[in-house]
Parts: structure tokens; sequence; C-alpha cells
């Protein structure tokens, strides 16, 4: 029962409502290109998941480059695919109770995600070594019937996938206390604006 209050109150709850019962709950998005120690642009998200989920896209598809990718007979946005992943990833899987503040930050290297996780085994997560434990499932199985993510498991495979059409490299995902990806950018993209 608590566990699916939390879940309605995260995923649907006004602000108000969010910060009375999660108070630490909210995602920190920063563009930092031209000095590392500032920022270029900020978003503070506290809304619910379903209204975060918008904003933090938005957020980075706005400062990431948009190299088309072509799949047979397909032509498909790598970053829009990364971006959904990552974003999912952060609002899906995160341990809600944690003092750990949710970070997404695109510098000139990449795209990087951190956020608190309450993980079966730390080290890096690799296509061989891919074992999916739903973390938070109400919220996981919510954004599925949303259509906004799909299979446990078939986040990583996307980013392995789409990190290698968008920049020829492989994302660099790590489990633990934290829970960190990086994805880099294409680059002919790097330069300062």
């Amino acid at each position: 029962q608590r566990a699916f209050n939390l879940a309605a109150v995260a995923l649907l709850g006004k602000e108000d409502t969010i910060l009375d019962v999660m108070p630490l709950y909210r995602t920190d998005a920063v563009l930092r290109r031209l000095d590392p120690d500032r920022y270029d642009d900020r978003l503070v998200c506290k809304s619910n998941l379903v209204r975060a989920y918008d904003e933090l896209v938005d957020f980075c598809e706005k400062w990431l480059p948009n190299p088309f990718a072509l799949r047979p007979k397909q032509r498909k946005s790598a970053r829009d695919v990364i971006v959904r992943e990552l974003v999912c990833n952060s609002l899906i899987h995160r341990e809600f109770v944690s003092s750990h503040i949710a970070r997404i930050e695109i510098n000139n290297d990449g795209i990087h995600t951190k956020n608190a996780s309450r993980a079966l085994f730390a080290g890096p997560v690799t296509l061989e070594s891919l074992d999916p434990t739903p973390k938070n499932p109400i919220i996981a199985n919510f954004f599925t019937q949303m259509g906004r993510s799909e299979e446990l498991g078939s986040g990583t495979r996307n980013l392995y996938k789409f990190s290698r059409l968008y920049t020829g490299r492989d994302p660099i995902l790590e489990d633990g206390d934290q829970f960190t990806a990086f994805v880099p950018v294409p680059p002919v993209m790097t330069v300062l604006l």
C-alpha cells in the first residue's frame, strides 16, 4: 500500500504534495560547455514524473546535436532514443528516499546522468553482464503503459545500439549506490557555443 501511494504521488502529484512526501526529490539538469565551473543553462525539475519526463527530454534535445542514423528502410534519431532512455532511467529506476539529487549534465564530452540506486550488484553494466531487475516496478509499468519505456533491459540495449550509431562509441554505465551513465556526443559538435 505504501509503495503504491508513493508511486502515485511521484507519478501524478502536484509539486507541493511531492515535496511534502519526498522533500529531497528533484532532478538537476545543467549544460556546461563554456565554463566547467559554471553552467550555461539549467533546469531544476521538481515536477511529477509524467511532467518531468517531458521537461527533461526537451532540455536535453535542445542542447544535443541530432544527426540521423539510418537503420534498414528507416531514418531514426539516435539522439532522441538516447535522451529518452537516459531520462527514463533517471526517473524510473532511482531511489526516491535518498538524499542524492538526480543529475543530468551535458558538456563538451557528452551527456552524463547520476541518480541514487538500490543496486543488487556494483560495477559496470555491459550487454554481457546485463541482469535487469525492476527497482520501482509500479512506476516502470506506468511508463510502459504510457509508451515511454519498454520491457526491462531494453533501455540498456538501446543505449549501446544507438550510442554506437551516434558516435561509434559505447556508453559507460555503472551501478552501485548511484547509477551513472555517460554517452558521448559526435565529435563535430564538441565546439563551444
